[in-house]
């Protein structure tokens, strides 16, 4: 009966909760498709050796119950002549007949439940073969899908949130640096700037001066 369990394995399987664990969706709904096909080969090859041991016992009913016939009659004919003693053997015969039938007959009402029960397996297998193959495009969507939603998820769990924090303080304290240096530099240059203005200021003031003196002087030589 391992074919009946395996039946029962592969058609009570949750189709979804299997690709959970796989690494190739593809692959693996290809592999459960092939387990499948596998599995109802066998199963129909055992309902086909049931089927014949079937007909092979109804065979041999219908010839019992012919057998049974013919002592019944064997029996009468005997009383009809008055042959007690042939009578009594033939009742004999025939009741050993009636066992041996009733003995087939629960054979056959065994072999039949079995019978029905593979075929019902077997039909069920080709319901969820079938259906496994309707959506086996989106089965593999959805397993890629989760699959790489899981892997997201993971990665973001993987993450230190401290560490991760410390250094975007980091980031903005220098920032916040590149910020004031941009300031003082400029500062110094609005610094150095007046200081220029303020130098050729006085350079100039000197010349004017000496200017004067010298036109001072050479006023005084004409005069003299």
């Amino acid at each position: 009966m391992k074919t009946f369990k395996r039946f029962r394995d592969i058609v009570n399987a949750n189709v979804n909760a299997k690709l959970d664990k796989m690494e190739d969706p593809e692959k693996m709904i290809r592999f459960m498709l092939s387990e499948m096909e596998e599995t109802l080969v066998e199963a129909k090859s055992a309902a086909a050796e049931r089927l014949a041991n079937r007909a092979i016992v109804e065979d041999e009913i219908s010839r019992t119950k012919d057998l049974l016939s013919r002592w019944e009659n064997r029996a009468r004919l005997a009383v009809e002549k008055d042959r007690d003693d042939l009578a009594r053997e033939a009742l004999a015969e025939k009741n050993r007949v009636v066992r041996r039938l009733a003995g087939l007959e629960e054979e056959l009402i065994q072999i039949q439940s079995i019978v029905d029960s593979m075929q019902d397996q077997i039909a069920k297998l080709e319901s969820k073969r079938e259906e496994v193959r309707d959506k086996q495009r989106m089965l593999i969507q959805r397993a890629y899908h989760a699959k790489e939603k899981k892997k997201v998820v993971e990665t973001l769990r993987e993450i230190d949130a401290v560490a991760t924090c410390r250094k975007f303080a980091e980031l903005e304290e220098k920032i916040e640096r590149m910020e004031a240096d941009a300031e003082m530099a400029g500062f110094s240059g609005a610094a150095h700037t007046t200081e220029k203005q303020f130098a050729q200021m006085e350079t100039d003031a000197e010349i004017e001066a000496e200017l004067s003196k010298m036109k001072a002087a050479k006023s005084k030589k004409k005069e003299g």
